[in-house]
């Protein structure tokens, strides 16, 4: 059988194709979890911050805070208020950044896949080189 370098150039293109539509998708999926993480914890923020006055408020009508007024109560409350989103804030970011490496790995897997089969039509191409070059020795 003659080599024909065209079936090989064929399917390096199958590969290569294949490698950036995968990376392309994987790359949009990741530009998503990034926007949506990032709208997360600026909505999160957001909440905490528009709650911190209904609990001085709450606190106020029962009169533990307000001018002149020194309460532990309240202090106490707002302390665990603020550990609280504190480790739910935390949480989140752990999450984003979780799904973040996700991600890398995924990208990092579908490059190995692509060398991999890269080599292996290299492999297949000098295997073709080689018999053409044995069968034409024989012909001599």
């Amino acid at each position: 059988m003659a080599y024909n370098p065209a079936e090989f150039e064929r399917r390096q293109r199958g590969i290569s194709g294949s490698y950036a539509s995968q990376s392309g998708v994987n790359e949009y999926a990741r530009f998503l979890a990034q926007t949506r993480g990032s709208r997360n914890l600026g909505d999160f923020d957001r909440q905490v911050e528009q709650q911190l006055p209904s609990i001085a408020r709450s606190y106020g009508k029962r009169g533990l805070y307000g001018a002149g007024v020194k309460s532990g109560i309240f202090n106490k409350a707002l302390g665990l208020f603020g550990a609280e989103a504190t480790r739910r804030r935390q949480r989140m970011v752990e999450d984003n950044t979780n799904e973040e490496r996700g991600y890398q790995l995924t990208e990092k897997n579908l490059y190995q896949d692509y060398l991999d089969r890269t080599l292996d039509n290299d492999e297949l191409r000098a295997e073709a080189i080689a018999n053409a070059s044995t069968n034409l020795l024989a012909l001599q």
